[in-house]
């Protein structure tokens, strides 16, 4: 079983989706330390919902890893973070868990669901002081704060693949990625058959998809989900599983 579980993100409003990701990877890999780096303002914001998880704010590490950029800290953290501690890195804004994760060999790494030519980094793993890690932070602290985009971290990561195949365990779309993406109207409705394989096969649901109104789930308030659970979405229904208990965004304050 996995020894960790890591989870980097920084700012925005609250986000039910976080609590949902966080708490269902804890849920299912118990034995498991959970580590989460973030913004001071949403350490206040999520630690008294999380009990349990480790909380550091990324500002603390911006020496190691090279910038004092939020946004280019997060992206940079999901390698330091395997290298570190080993484990699981998971996109805290648009995963859900569904099972225990095992203790890879390797760097592991998921085929992107719209490309098998590509690996998404929005669920990873390796052991601890793995060497594709290693490559992958190095790479990416050579690129300066400048040339930074959203897609920096995942195309140094493919870039490396291609020249250090050798090195890392790619899983089949499914495992962990699956394209929820439902467009600009109505709400995504999953087959039983969709489901069923879902929950038999997969190890983590990285949506990153729309619902209802194009918009994203990672972007909607309790409200909005339970709207799009209302309307017969699947993957609303699970996030709400695991966000019990909340009632209104948590004070940042």
């Amino acid at each position: 079983m996995t020894p960790a579980l890591n989870f980097c993100f920084h700012g925005g409003a609250f986000r039910p989706t976080v609590v949902a990701a966080i708490r269902s990877a804890m849920k299912h890999n118990p034995q498991a330390r959970t580590f989460v780096y973030c913004d001071e303002q949403s350490i206040r914001r999520y630690q008294p919902l999380l009990p349990g998880a480790r909380f550091e704010d990324l500002a603390q590490l911006s020496a190691q890893l090279g910038t004092t950029r939020p946004e280019v800290a997060s992206r940079r953290m999901r390698a330091f973070a395997l290298h570190q501690h080993g484990g699981w890195y998971l996109d805290a804004f648009d995963t859900v868990t569904l099972r225990p994760l095992p203790d890879v060999e390797r760097f592991t790494i998921g085929e992107e669901c719209w490309d098998s030519r590509r690996r998404c980094a929005g669920v990873c793993a390796s052991p601890p002081g793995d060497a594709f890690a290693r490559h992958w932070l190095s790479a990416m602290m050579a690129i300066p704060d400048e040339a930074w985009d959203h897609w920096t971290d995942q195309t140094v990561c493919n870039r490396l693949i291609s020249t250090h195949h050798h090195l890392v365990e790619s899983l089949p779309t499914g495992r962990l990625n699956w394209p929820s993406e439902s467009g600009f109207t109505g709400e995504l409705r999953l087959s039983e058959d969709q489901v069923a394989w879902l929950l038999e096969n997969a190890w983590v649901i990285h949506y990153f998809g729309r619902g209802a109104r194009g918009v994203p789930y990672k972007e909607m308030d309790l409200s909005a989900l339970r709207h799009c659970r209302k309307l017969g979405g699947w993957l609303p229904r699970l996030i709400l599983h695991h966000t019990q208990g909340l009632s209104a965004p948590a004070p940042a304050e």
